[in-house]
């Protein structure tokens, strides 16, 4: 079923661009970005499209380009027309070549892509739901050559999406967290079956949305569902049945198999002990089907049409830790009648060090045991199928480190454990806490759920593998090279800081606070060793660069492409790296440079020093290590401001002494914080939820920014000849450049599939160049052309 764009061709302007069949690579531009272009009015759709090819499906771009010069063209040729309706019609010569002067000066847009540094576009992903909370759950079914995706989880809802427009209602009937969900065929009608924490199980049709039945469990409630075939071809619900920690099992473990139409229960299999199921999985043996079922330290097979039980394997190896893992180890059907668990392997001498592997067991006799791939301590398979008569395996990690914040979890498709097709799941934020195999338009998909509340669906057949900064991006500053020339300095999840021509994109150099001074991508935690604060300045003739991650070290103060090279004890001035503070507060997140009475200073936290003589001039009456951002202006005409944010609040002091000046209220959820003039005026912009504020530092009036699509996570001020300019980035992956004194959007330049870390602008060579980070490392770099 190809993609609906109908909606989409309801924008003239995109109607007139994009004519007859269109491209692969715009239809996948087009897919990533659809919710945000169906909210948009129709002839700014064409823009967004732009932006988010440039930031994700680069191949089609030009293809874009060429339609909005065809579409630039065709409204410069109907207004021709209508000037000179009442005139005699020149000829053929004239009129072809006006048509092809105005189609040259359409040009490609506001702003073509200048450069891009950094990781690759991630793999090809689309996110059909979205939680508030973690999900638990997720299915992928396909009926009428339409794929569908539901999830739920702890918000108590299933949310059922269409995988080409994303479109599609939330399902009610369950009250407690979402733990099983699954799809299913019934007398030819599509089934979807979901059970929640309370012990409710219920079924609705996926077409219509209507209910089927419900049922409470006697006691537990379900863990696994599966639909799986009986007697005479006769459909049955599998229910596994779980237990908390807590509890102590009321019954034997059992798998409970119902009627999917009427909910009656039709028979039970029961194991050997009062345990909780983990997972279910539906296998063939020879012509028949059998259910797999996983406790915590035995697998049991049955033959769900007589309840038979063809075998049962201790498995005490199997990972316990159900809670702390953040989903049961699952069973994994091989391709050559054979089921797979993830098991715990203690290695030798000492059987301290830890990793897991996958075991596969014959289903017709357990004792032929293989062992597959092995994972580190970390990772393991969280969902298998075969696909080409081959084994597919999603690996991700078992465990949430605490650290997931700052880089992608760990998550790969793996097909044949050869390595060679590897995909490569880039997006993830958190721990993938749940996964699905599909099929997608023929082809293989896969959709992950996890502990940030959002729902992915991937292709799962394109190869795809990252060229990695670090772990990601972690800062921009901008910065003037000694020769006078505009630089980028790039913070990384490492500690390095790449240095590259602002108007280019090509490596300049880079600093490390490792003792080689050349940086080190690092597997530590990151408030040991990553690049946690960033800021760039010129004083006295010289470029400087300050930096923050390595508590060890402390906020760094580098001469960047300076001759002098590596790692000097603190106070070496000769090591071209100065070291402020030590102890364990003393790597600040904020950090800035700004000028003051001619003075050029350096905010590190809560202090702030010069850099030149390296003298501290202030301390404000706060722990610093808390602060998340900070900024240098005016409170008015004549007097001097830092800015620094904590969590909600937003206070003003005087650089120069550390006195208080005000205090300001804004909403936790946002980020981003800057100071500079607009329209004659100081202002304070920061990012307040969906909001940018405004204040007037002299007056102390606020005004507030339209809404953004999303949360605001950063931004910066900027000048571009005598106009005030604003930058925004957002939690959708959205770059926005606004004129600052009228409020109105100027351009939309990119949309990452990620959110925006960090944003940057600058005047180079006459233009105005932006630049934005998302937070896996890529950088990209616009070169606007402002009316």
């Amino acid at each position: 079923m190809p993609l609906d764009l109908t909606a989409l061709h309801e924008a003239e302007l995109l109607r007139g661009a994009l004519r007859g069949p269109w491209p692969p690579a715009v239809l996948r531009a087009c897919r990533r970005a659809l919710p945000r272009l169906l909210a948009l009015p129709g002839p700014e759709r064409l823009e967004f499209l732009r932006a988010t090819a440039a930031a994700e499906e680069p191949e089609a771009l030009a293809a874009l380009d060429a339609a909005a010069r065809d579409a630039r063209a065709l409204a410069a040729l109907d207004e021709a027309a209508r000037r000179t309706r009442d005139l005699a019609a020149p000829d053929a010569a004239a009129r072809d070549t006006r048509a092809q002067a105005e189609l040259d000066a359409a040009g490609p847009g506001a702003w073509d892509l200048a450069w891009e540094t950094g990781e690759r576009p991630t793999a090809f992903h689309i996110c059909p739901a979205r939680h508030d909370g973690p999900v638990r759950a997720v299915a992928v079914g396909e009926f009428g050559g339409r794929t569908f995706v539901a999830s739920g989880g702890d918000d108590h809802v299933v949310r059922l999406r269409d995988a080409f427009d994303q479109s599609g209602p939330d399902l009610e009937g369950l009250t407690a967290s979402v733990r099983a969900l699954a799809f299913g065929v019934v007398d030819g009608r599509p089934v979807l079956a979901g059970g929640d924490h309370d012990g409710t199980i219920r079924t609705w049709d996926p077409l219509t949305g209507a209910r089927g039945f419900a049922r409470e469990t006697a006691a537990g409630h379900p863990s696994a569902l599966a639909f799986v075939t009986a007697e005479g071809g006769r459909v049955l619900l599998a229910v596994a049945i779980g237990y908390d920690d807590h509890e102590i099992p009321t019954a034997d473990g059992r798998v409970e198999l119902l009627d999917p139409v009427t909910g009656e229960l039709v028979r039970e299999l029961r194991a050997e002990w009062d345990e909780t199921m983990l997972d279910l999985a539906v296998a063939t043996l020879g012509e028949r089907t059998v259910l797999a079922a996983l406790s915590y330290d035995t697998l049991y097979v049955w033959d769900p049409a007589t309840g038979e039980r063809f075998g049962t394997a201790e498995l005490s190896d199997v990972w316990p830790d159900l809670e702390n893992e953040g989903f049961a180890p699952p069973l994994l059907v091989g391709a050559r009648n054979e089921i797979g668990v993830v098991v715990r392997i203690e290695h030798p001498p000492d059987y301290t060090v830890q990793s897991r592997e996958a075991i596969y067991l014959k289903l017709d006799d357990f004792g032929d045991r293989a062992r597959g791939g092995g994972f580190d301590r970390d990772q393991g398979p969280v969902a298998m199928t075969t696909h080409a008569r081959r084994n597919v395996m999603l690996v991700a990690n078992h465990t949430d480190t605490g650290r997931a914040w700052e880089r992608p979890a760990k998550a790969v498709i793996t097909y044949g454990g050869d390595g060679k097709d590897d995909v490569h799941l880039d997006a993830d934020t958190r721990l993938i806490t749940a996964a699905a195999f599909g099929s997608l338009e023929g082809s293989l998909c896969l959709a992950t759920a996890g502990l940030d509340g959002t729902v992915q669906l991937w292709d799962a057949q394109t190869p795809h593998r990252h060229r990695r900064i670090g772990y990601g991006g972690s800062g921009l500053a901008l910065f003037t090279t000694a020769q006078g020339a505009p630089a980028l300095a790039v913070g990384t999840h490492s500690d390095t800081v790449l240095l590259v021509d602002a108007a280019s994109g090509e490596k300049i150099g880079s600093v490390g606070c490792r003792q080689s001074g050349r940086g080190h991508d690092c597997d530590l935690s990151p408030y040991d060793h990553c690049c946690r604060g960033l800021a760039a300045g010129n004083a006295a003739g010289r470029p400087y660069l300050a930096s923050s991650g390595c508590a060890a070290y402390g906020t760094m103060l580098w001469q960047p492409l300076s001759k002098i090279r590596g790692i000097a004890r603190k106070g070496d001035a000769t090591s071209g790296r100065v070291t402020f503070g030590t102890g364990d507060h003393s790597s600040p997140t904020a950090l800035a440079f700004g000028e003051v009475d001619g003075r050029v200073l350096l905010a590190a936290g809560a202090e702030v020093w010069d850099p030149v003589t390296q003298e501290c001039v202030a301390r404000l009456p706060r722990w610093g290590f808390a602060l998340s951002e900070s900024a240098f202006g005016r409170a008015g005409e004549h007097q001097p401001a830092l800015a620094t944010r904590r969590d909600n609040q937003v206070d003003l002091w005087n650089p120069l002494t550390g006195r208080h000046l005000q205090v300001l209220d804004v909403d936790d959820t946002g980020e981003g914080l800057a100071m500079g003039r607009v329209a004659g005026r100081d202002m304070l912009a920061v990012g307040s939820g969906r909001y940018v504020h405004l204040w007037d530092t002299a007056a102390w009036e606020r005004r507030e920014w339209i809404p953004h699509t999303s949360t605001v996570t950063c931004l910066t001020l900027a000048e571009h000849g005598d106009r005030a300019l604003l930058v925004t980035g957002t939690e959708d992956g959205t770059v926005t450049l606004w004129d600052a004194a009228s409020q109105r959007r100027l351009a939309v330049l990119g949309a990452f599939a990620r959110p925006v870390r960090a944003v940057a602008a600058t005047t180079v060579r006459g233009s105005l160049h932006v630049y934005g980070q998302s937070r896996y490392g890529r950088v990209l770099a616009w070169r606007v052309d402002i009316p």
